[in-house]
């Protein structure tokens, strides 16, 4: 029997994912990408103003993600990250630090101790917030939910939630996970999200990072699987458009004119992209594709300073009073030797500093960062850089969830993969991989039903 292959466009997480689980089904992989490296918006580079080799951005995860997990331990890469056990971070406001930290009690109990000592909420806040997590358990979500054509913040609202509530607890949350503020996502969303971090096992909360550079964990870790097993990469490669025979996706056609032929193809790039491969003659009368035209993306900012000395001394802070958000502590993270330290703070829902030049938000950062850590009055500035991504993450806004399209598409032949399609997760690495994995089993589903 002739070796089955699926050509997939597109070397980001998804795109690789989707090749490590058609490897596992017995399907050969052939991915294509227009760049020179692996990892879409998961990348190392080395930055031409500080010549140091860092991530595009500050990429984390949560114990959650089980499928992501599962993906870095088949590529073999479970030795570059680490993830906490339980709920576990310090927060800051007006100099003052507080920890929200679970306690050692079994299942939900854990996570719902984190509140008693977070001292950033006062008692009846705190009545408040157990309130509106009670609401949110007994929440029922379906496709068609109410909840997705409200926004989280007015939902809260309407459930005893108030401002010290929703800017010191609830937005602390939403702001980091979805990118976007309170006030623009789904309800829907910010009640899944919850329903999963905190009324679910302890362990779902638990801060998950990176221990090494994005493209070593995802990009050269993922290459070496797939190669090592039989599959292709093959990167510099510009797609133009599908190929198609007697009304069936066979293969892509590249800039060169070269014909990559599989019993399938995956479009694992961005909703924007992936309606480029498709002739508008074959997108159907059924609007399958038109509904993905209308996601829209949200900026990340991400701010690398370089100190001639130590600043802070946890590994990850988040801010309340403070435009720094969520600062790293990068040189312990990956285990630098460096007498000096490189902090790296995550700008999300970055609209407000998206348009700044470097210099401003050099002034901006570094004096935030003196008002916030004490170390850092004291200590010289060796290097700063900026990396912007315009278009970090889809959003999640009202009525966002009718723009998310299956894997499986009405084209035979023809399947999606990548964050923004319906994996029931946010624009996160979680949800790349659950895509791919969703796209390789439609595909072998298929493929066994067509043989």
């Amino acid at each position: 029997m002739a070796t089955r292959t699926v050509v997939i466009v597109g070397g980001g997480i998804a795109g690789l994912a989707t090749a490590v689980r058609l490897i596992q089904l017995g399907i050969k992989p052939i991915v294509l990408e227009k760049r020179p490296f692996l990892g879409g918006r998961a990348f190392s580079f080395v930055d031409k103003d500080s010549g140091e080799e860092i991530d595009n951005g500050q990429h984390v995860f949560v114990g959650a993600c089980d499928h992501f997990q599962r993906y870095i331990r088949d590529i073999g890469a479970s030795h570059q990250i680490r993830i906490e056990s339980r709920l576990n971070f310090p927060v800051l406001k007006h100099g003052k630090s507080s920890w929200l930290r679970a306690k050692n009690l079994p299942g939900k109990l854990a996570n719902l101790s984190a509140l008693l000592g977070y001292r950033h909420v006062g008692v009846l806040a705190k009545l408040r917030i157990l309130w509106g997590l009670l609401w949110i358990s007994l929440a029922r979500l379906k496709f068609d939910s109410p909840h997705d054509r409200v926004s989280f913040d007015d939902w809260l609202r309407d459930h005893w939630q108030n401002d010290e509530t929703i800017n010191n607890f609830w937005n602390l949350i939403i702001l980091p996970s979805l990118n976007d503020h309170i006030t623009a996502v789904s309800a829907y969303t910010g009640i899944e999200l919850f329903k999963v971090a905190l009324l679910g096992s302890p362990v779902n909360p638990g801060l998950g990072i990176p221990l090494a550079g994005l493209s070593s964990l995802v990009g050269e870790s993922a290459r070496r699987y797939i190669e090592s097993n039989g599959g292709e990469i093959r990167t510099g490669i510009h797609v133009e458009s599908v190929n198609i025979e007697s009304g069936r996706i066979t293969g892509v056609k590249t800039s060169t004119v070269e014909l990559v032929e599989g019993e399938a193809v995956v479009s694992a790039v961005p909703a924007a992209d992936m309606t480029h491969l498709v002739p508008a003659s074959l997108e159907g009368s059924d609007d399958f594709f038109t509904a993905a035209e209308d996601i829209r993306t949200a900026p990340i900012v991400a701010i690398h300073i370089w100190y001639d000395r130590p600043v802070m001394t946890e590994p990850f802070v988040a801010t309340l009073d403070s435009p720094l958000q969520w600062i790293f502590n990068d040189t312990d993270l990956k285990s630098k030797r460096d007498s000096g330290q490189h902090v790296i703070i995550s700008l999300s829902g970055a609209w407000e500093w998206q348009d700044r030049s470097k210099e401003e938000l050099r002034q901006i950062f570094t004096e935030e960062m003196r008002k916030t850590f004490p170390q850092a009055k004291e200590a010289a500035v060796k290097k700063f850089t900026v990396v912007k991504m315009l278009e970090a993450t889809f959003r999640v806004t009202p009525g966002s969830r009718n723009s998310r399209l299956s894997q499986r598409t009405p084209l035979p032949g023809f399947y999606l993969a990548g964050d923004w399609t319906d994996t029931g997760w946010p624009s996160t690495m979680e949800s790349a991989v659950r895509s791919g994995n969703l796209a390789a089993e439609f595909i072998s589903e298929d493929i066994d039903t067509r043989r």
